[in-house]
């Protein structure tokens, strides 16, 4: 059994939970931990429960409570040993909290496996975790789609995958400057609306059943916008939503429903 649920999502902080049957597993901790606590009690988690904290990248939306929560509950932070250093330096934890790992390593009863992101951060990672036949998938941050992250996510059953902004609504907000929305739009951003869409074709492909629209922008984006822009493009595919292919929206202020996998 293998469960994955969205507790936080977007630029505002990130928060997701992978568990089996006793192996539990947050996958960034970018709220504060009061409020990561709050997520976990709505969630029915034991914060107790959590064998593992593994991190997609340094920003502060990814990592503003990893280190109180593995402070607090005395939890390792599992790390691609590439990018360890980097990774210390921004938690300033004991190195005892720390285990290095290879781009494949066990936790508990799940196999988990990194691939890289393009991102404008130090580092940037996306992680499939797989327990017995089931295996679920997380990628957001990604300035553009590539194939190693769409061959590793095409193994899962379930997948999040960033749908970070509109085009249009991000190129008519006066209050971004230009720079930042070339950075948005750049290829080391954010993946938009459309490109989502365009990703979750290829993964209908590869049978994936279920995909969770993550990291939306609370400014250049919002959830109907979202799931509307994939749908459309997927039934342009000849892909009905719904039916061939399911998609949900993780959202920043609510967890999201909890995918079960046998």
């Amino acid at each position: 059994m293998l469960k994955i649920q969205t507790l936080s999502s977007g630029s505002a902080g990130n928060i997701t939970y992978i568990g089996s049957s006793n192996t539990g597993i947050l996958v960034d901790v970018g709220l504060s931990l009061s409020m990561t606590l709050k997520l976990m009690a709505q969630a029915n988690i034991d914060p107790h429960s959590i064998t593992a904290l593994v991190i997609t990248h340094e920003h502060s939306d990814h990592i503003k409570g990893a280190a109180d929560f593995v402070t607090k509950y005395n939890v390792p932070v599992y790390i691609y040993n590439r990018y360890a250093k980097t990774l210390r330096g921004c938690l300033k934890l004991p190195p005892h909290h720390f285990v290095e790992t290879e781009s494949t390593f066990t936790i508990g009863d799940i196999t988990v496996s990194c691939f890289p992101v393009s991102h404008d951060s130090k580092f940037c990672l996306g992680y499939t975790f797989q327990c017995g036949n089931a295996a679920v998938g997380i990628a957001t941050d990604i300035g553009q789609m590539t194939d190693i992250i769409l061959a590793n996510l095409a193994r899962c059953q379930v997948v999040v995958l960033e749908s970070n902004h509109d085009i249009q609504k991000l190129n008519a907000n006066k209050d971004y400057p230009d720079w930042l929305k070339r950075r948005i739009l750049g290829n080391r951003g954010h993946l938009s609306n459309i490109d989502c869409g365009r990703a979750i074709s290829k993964l209908y492909q590869a049978h994936v059943s279920q995909v969770i629209l993550g990291h939306l922008s609370e400014k250049n984006n919002t959830p109907l916008l979202a799931y509307e822009t994939v749908k459309q493009f997927l039934a342009t595919q000849g892909i009905t939503e719904g039916k061939d292919i399911y998609i949900d929206v993780a959202l920043q202020s609510k967890i999201g429903n909890c995918y079960c996998l046998e």
